[in-house]
């Protein structure tokens, strides 16, 4: 149990974890604005529900991670030297967290309506459910992922100065 405490002391109770978390709660603000837009707007001729959800966790993800991607660097992981390999190598891991975060998002959305019976047009509210329980299971492991790429492209930059 004590290890388990000084993982989470050394790795999440860090200013540079709350700031990433500040960013994260800004961030998911606007994935859940942006997704309920879409849901009701944007791609509302939609027939399909897991096409809607689809559609409009795709546009609400690519939004949020461009913010969250300068939030980030100027705030959090701070590099040195700003690159297009380091933004590249990040809109890499947010292209992956996309395909995970869609995956769950339908997955949950589909549970949500079929399996809990619940009307997304009675309960306006629930349709942000599926999005922010897909962003909640992502949140450490983007964490850990982008301080990976910011400190490793960083350095590869600080070491080949030309590049």
């Amino acid at each position: 149990m004590k290890k388990l405490y000084e993982f989470i002391k050394k790795n999440f109770l860090t200013k540079k974890f709350l700031s990433f978390g500040i960013i994260g709660l800004i961030n998911t603000l606007i994935h859940l604005l942006v997704y309920s837009l879409s849901y009701n707007h944007i791609f509302s001729t939609v027939s399909q529900p897991w096409l809607l959800a689809f559609l409009s966790n795709t546009l609400a993800f690519i939004t949020a991670s461009t913010f969250s991607y300068f939030a980030n660097a100027v705030f959090t992981f701070k590099p040195a030297n700003k690159s297009a390999l380091q933004f590249s190598a990040v809109m890499g891991v947010f292209l992956a967290r996309l395909l995970i975060s869609n995956l769950l998002t339908t997955g949950f959305d589909y549970a949500i309506q079929e399996w809990m019976g619940i009307d997304y047009a009675l309960h306006q509210w629930a349709e942000t459910i599926a999005p922010f329980m897909g962003s909640l299971l992502l949140i450490p492991i983007a964490f850990f992922a982008l301080d990976v790429v910011f400190k490793k492209t960083d350095k590869k930059k600080s070491e080949n100065p030309s590049a």
